[in-house]
């Protein structure tokens, strides 16, 4: 096949989407991947990427088409212009494209208007289009303090609605999604079309872990608001005299705020505050863990959602302790691998560290977290059933056009 791929962020930025797109070359398809210039999440661009350098190159086989965009600022103007920037940049250039391509691929991150290039592509031409909704919309805007009755999530909500709809083929990565796009956007979609994210590889093997007399528990990714870190904090200094050691390593809006919380809550003996490290540093972290936590703020879009987080968390085989609501608690009590509370409820989530502690086998979970990965969550599943459903839609294309 020939695929065209639309999705803001490629690599150098550390988005999935290019794992998927050499494997499906790998595979024996020819991808051509329409994205923006690098610049997340330090909003700027590299020096080798500005005055319209390195606008197409080949990168381990993908044919990679680079949009013109302005970088991201921190705040919510700066990330509108970053978000409009691409997108309109996107849907002229998505016009110019050679269309000798079977089937288009959105890869739909926040926001929705990233996959607006591929509907008006839709519009003018009969190629099919699937999009991989990983982010449900507007729902998200609540994360962002806009609420249903403005007129901005009325506006949101009818673009969203207009885009999916301009889909030949939703698949979404989390059951909660399917629900969602019945009720609110009148959209059915089928179970079969299920395709939760996969873990990146190095999680798979990890470094020994050392000896240790105290119990690690490590949160890794980004710290926002929407990630209610400040619920573990509080939990840590609920936890005081415990032998244990929080992590937190990563980095987001919210860093700030979560040490000079920490500093407040005088816990500076049992957290450590590691900032944002690379991608293959992160084994080390994951090794250290006795127990892996993932923390998410009380809202509805957050709750339908399944952090890629726990797909890496159960890829190197390790509990996981939330205070978390919606997919995740289902999916962590279906395979047995950890404990969930309620979110921003930092004395239920100590509750349940204590009830972790008092574990006398707590390998038992890390092996049920590895076995559900193994069962639903591998790389191989992935990829096998994103190229299946993508070659249903080339081939749907080619009855269409009578080739």
């Amino acid at each position: 096949m020939k695929i065209l791929v639309v999705c803001q962020h490629y690599w150098p930025e550390a988005f999935r989407i290019t794992e998927i797109c050499e494997d499906l070359v790998t595979r024996g398809h020819t991808v051509t991947a329409l994205v923006g210039l690098p610049n997340y999440p330090s909003g700027i661009v590299p020096k080798e990427y500005k005055w319209f350098r390195k606008r197409r190159e080949t990168i381990n086989g993908v044919n990679v088409h680079r949009c013109f965009e302005i970088g991201r600022r921190n705040t919510k103007l700066g990330l509108a212009i970053n978000y409009c920037s691409y997108m309109l940049s996107a849907s002229l250039t998505i016009m110019l494209l050679p269309r000798d391509y079977d089937v288009v691929y959105a890869y739909s991150t926040s926001p929705v208007l990233m996959s607006l290039p591929a509907a008006l592509l839709r519009c003018v031409s009969r190629k099919k289009l699937m999009i991989d909704v990983l982010d449900i919309w507007p729902a998200c805007l609540a994360a962002m303090h806009v609420y249903e009755g403005s007129m901005l999530y009325a506006f949101m909500k009818r673009v969203s609605r207009w885009i999916y709809g301009k889909a030949d083929m939703l698949v979404y990565s989390s059951k909660q999604f399917q629900g969602y796009l019945q009720r609110v956007h009148g959209i059915t979609v089928p179970d079969t079309h299920y395709l939760p994210q996969f873990a990146d590889s190095l999680f798979e093997t990890l470094p020994e872990k050392g000896d240790s007399h105290i119990t690690h528990l490590v949160f890794a990714g980004n710290i926002g608001k929407v990630q209610s870190v400040e619920t573990l904090l509080r939990s840590a200094a609920l936890l005081k005299g415990e032998a244990l050691h929080f992590h937190i390593v990563g980095d987001g809006s919210n860093y700030a705020a979560c040490l000079e919380l920490a500093e407040t809550l005088k816990i500076d003996d049992m957290l450590t505050f590691h900032g944002r490290k690379p991608l293959e540093q992160m084994p080390a972290f994951y090794a250290l863990a006795d127990a892996m936590l993932v923390s998410m703020k009380y809202d509805e879009s957050v709750n339908d959602t399944l952090p890629g987080k726990v797909q890496s968390y159960m890829a190197a085989g390790k509990p996981i302790l939330g205070s978390i609501a919606g997919e995740t608690p289902i999916i962590i009590a279906e395979a047995a691998c950890g404990f969930c509370a309620p979110p921003e409820d930092a004395q239920a989530f100590a509750e349940v560290v204590r009830a972790f502690l008092a574990l006398p086998d707590k390998a038992v979970l890390g092996n049920n977290a590895r076995a559900y990965y193994e069962q639903h969550f591998t790389k191989q599943i992935h990829m096998d059933k994103l190229e299946k459903l993508l070659h249903t839609l080339a081939e749907d294309s080619y009855e269409n056009t009578g080739a």
